[in-house]
């Protein structure tokens, strides 16, 4: 049974992200699924205008140089070559989501130079979000991990040596006894717990 485009068109509509269709001649947006709109906030009409130059005015600022490195390996790319790429655009309301984007030409003249070429965009703000997340976390552990190293385990190791001192000096009575025996075991399991630290750490 041959598939209609009113069924690709409701796969479009199912699917978490966006499709769309570029024209390189003309460097503007001539086709799009529609989630776009919903996810950026912009009515049809204005993400065609926005779409002028590769959608420049709401790529962010930072992304121009990556966005304009895409069109170019896109115009040397092979027939069937995927090009992917992230970056993050302006919603409506000025804020940014990062798409994930993956374009393939479709469409190419005489010549076998790009005319058109399809576009694929997943919004992966929340993974981006999560990502940035965990490495703050990381820096912190790192953080933590150099402090217990370097200022922690020092003075606790400098303890153990005043006790190893003392106890070589004989400088105990029976009560100063049972006060060593007590500041040894508690200084030993904190330096045991220094060291899991570090170990953990460096996994």
């Amino acid at each position: 049974m041959g598939l209609n485009f009113s069924f690709i068109k409701s796969l479009q509509r199912a699917s978490p992200v966006a499709f769309g269709a570029i024209d390189m001649l003309k460097e503007e947006l001539i086709y799009s699924s529609g989630h776009a709109e919903q996810l950026l906030g912009y009515s049809k009409e204005e993400l065609k205008e926005h779409s002028k130059n590769y959608f420049e005015s709401i790529v962010h600022p930072d992304d121009q140089e990556k966005s304009r490195q895409k069109i170019k390996q896109l115009m040397n790319s092979n027939v069937g070559e995927i090009v992917e790429c992230t970056l993050r655009v302006r919603r409506s309301d000025n804020a940014y989501l990062t798409f994930y984007i993956r374009d393939i030409v479709f469409d190419r003249n005489d010549e076998n130079s790009p005319v058109k070429y399809t576009t694929i965009v997943q919004d992966v703000s929340d993974i981006v979000a999560l990502e940035n997340e965990l490495k703050e976390k990381v820096e912190i552990i790192r953080k933590v991990s150099y402090k217990n190293s370097h200022e922690l385990r020092a003075p606790v190791a400098n303890i153990i040596g005043l006790i190893s001192l003392i106890k070589e000096e004989n400088f105990k009575t029976e009560y100063n006894a049972k006060i060593f025996h007590h500041l040894e075991k508690t200084v030993s399991k904190l330096d045991r717990i220094i060291h899991e630290i570090n170990n953990l750490s460096n996994i």
